[in-house]
């Protein structure tokens, strides 16, 4: 998230990147941490923001977006951003992973595709394994956030990209359709993966988001 939190640092805005529990240490970390710990780091950035700032904005990337649409649920702030952001995990993928964490906890990544521009290549995730036990909190953290989502009531700005093959690509549209009825803005980055904020679009991205927040007035 830096370089975009940089991005919008530059165009003025006061920025916070949460770092959520299990994250930016370990993999073994990560497997011992439970969804609502992840909620609670988020939550804690988020109201440590809103002490320093009148208005505040949530943006989140993948799982981030997830929590941000959580936390807005119930919090609301000034606007949400989310980017690559899953409501539910693909069936197949789900399913073996239910099976495959009894005997393999940890899963080693088998294809890593480095980010082509040099600029953001340093923030591309070190790890080379994955906990499936995270898997399973992950599913439990989305059911909650569909089970929300029709309560959020703050413009959205919703973004994909056209290869993103982690998430399901209906995704967006079931955001934009459980959040029925709030401003919404549907963004697709033609050249982007999943990890959007380090893929070719990110220049794009961040000029989009930008000017999100500025129409809908977080500072």
């Amino acid at each position: 998230m830096t370089p975009l939190a940089d991005a919008l640092a530059r165009a003025g805005w006061e920025t916070s990147i949460a770092r959520l529990a299990g994250h930016g240490t370990s993999p073994d970390d990560l497997a011992r941490v439970t969804w609502q710990e992840w909620v609670a780091s988020a939550r804690e950035a988020y109201q440590d923001l809103r002490r320093r700032c009148r208005r505040v904005a949530l943006v989140g990337l993948s799982m981030g977006g997830a929590l941000a649409l959580y936390l807005a649920a119930a919090d609301p702030p000034a606007a949400v951003v989310t980017i690559s952001a899953p409501v539910r995990i693909r069936p197949l993928l789900a399913s073996a992973t239910r099976v495959a964490s009894k005997v393999m906890p940890v899963v080693p990544v088998l294809v890593r595709l480095v980010p082509r521009d040099a600029d953001v290549r340093p923030y591309w995730s070190p790890y080379s394994r994955i906990p499936l036990a995270a898997a399973g909190q992950l599913e439990l953290l989305l059911a909650e956030t569909r089970r929300v989502l029709p309560e959020v009531r703050v413009p959205l700005l919703v973004v994909q990209g056209r290869r993103d093959w982690i998430i399901p690509r209906d995704s967006a549209d079931e955001i934009l359709r459980l959040a029925a009825g709030v401003p919404a803005t549907m963004l697709w980055l033609q050249r982007s993966g999943h990890v959007a904020t380090l893929d070719r679009d990110w220049a794009v991205l961040a000029d989009a988001v930008t000017e999100f927040l500025r129409v809908h007035g977080a500072d």
